[in-house]
């Protein structure tokens, strides 16, 4: 079920505001709802993502996705869309439980370990 929430303005495009570090991906997700829609993920974190899109999506509209993520399968969260841009639109994870949190570490400690780049 969709939920709309409050959520402030896209950050300035000169001004890095992130948290937490990324991974470029690719990486397969699906959005979970009455029909499951398949979902391209770009620059995961633990914070979040950008979703490659096609569509609009409406800033505040929360959603589940399952994100399918290597080393540790597929993890099930809730996220809130912040903002669009041309090519799809950035997602904040929201009410991460521990076992949540730490399977998704794991990932990004595995991929960053790994990558063939400098993040």
């Amino acid at each position: 079920m969709l939920q709309n929430v409050t959520i402030d303005a896209p950050p300035e495009e000169s001004t890095n505001r992130r948290q937490h570090d990324r991974i470029r991906g690719p990486f397969d997700a699906s959005r979970i709802g009455a029909l499951e829609t398949p979902l391209r993920i770009f620059d995961l974190s633990r914070g979040g993502c950008f979703v490659n899109a096609m569509h609009e999506q409406t800033p505040g509209v929360s959603f589940t996705m399952r994100l399918e993520l290597p080393y540790v399968g597929p993890i099930t969260l809730k996220a809130v869309t912040l903002y669009a841009r041309a090519g799809g639109f950035a997602v904040q994870f929201l009410d991460l439980n521990a076992e949540t949190v730490g399977r998704l570490e794991r990932a990004l400690d595995q991929l960053h370990e790994r990558a063939p780049y400098d993040e």
